[in-house]
């Protein structure tokens, strides 16, 4: 079976949860956002969410319990992942550009949506980049406010009842 002209590929949804896994997920977080979304940012834009990516905050959050983490796995190999805060937050979400148009970006959204309802969450929220505006229109989020630009961080603010 064919999908956008690619190979339709099983895949997995894990949570994340050791430091190995936690770290590959993060790079490739970082791999897709300077593919994708570095090139229309600042460098003020780009050095702010590499912090965040690679600061000590996520780590309290982790740490915590207030930050979790799902991968997409093909064949072994992680292909997607995504980050929620507080139950209710996407925080980030990636896909590796060759498995872009797979479905993968849906299964992790819901996964999301099931662990938001499982915590009587009645929203969830993200601060969407450009890039990924049309995947989460397309997965029901609208826009609760314009683009705006923090710390040279592009987004538009939308959110999706549950």
């Amino acid at each position: 079976m064919l999908f956008s002209g690619k190979a339709k590929l099983d895949f997995t949804i894990e949570k994340i949860t050791s430091d190995e896994d936690i770290e590959a997920a993060f790079k490739l977080a970082d791999k897709v956002f300077m593919e994708f979304e570095a090139p229309v940012y600042t460098r003020r834009g780009v050095e702010s969410f590499r912090s965040f990516l690679w600061g000590k905050r996520v780590r309290e959050m982790l740490a915590d319990g207030s930050y979790v983490v799902w991968g997409c796995y093909c064949g072994g190999e992680l292909a997607g992942m995504l980050a929620m805060r507080d139950g209710e937050h996407i925080s980030l979400a990636f896909v590796s550009g060759e498995f872009h148009r797979r479905g993968i970006g849906r299964k992790l959204y819901a996964e999301a949506k099931k662990y938001a309802a499982a915590q009587g969450k009645k929203r969830i929220t993200v601060n969407a980049s450009p890039y990924g505006i049309p995947f989460y229109r397309a997965v029901g989020f609208k826009e609760t406010d314009m683009q705006l630009v923090t710390d040279g961080i592009i987004y538009t603010p939308m959110e999706a009842k549950l």
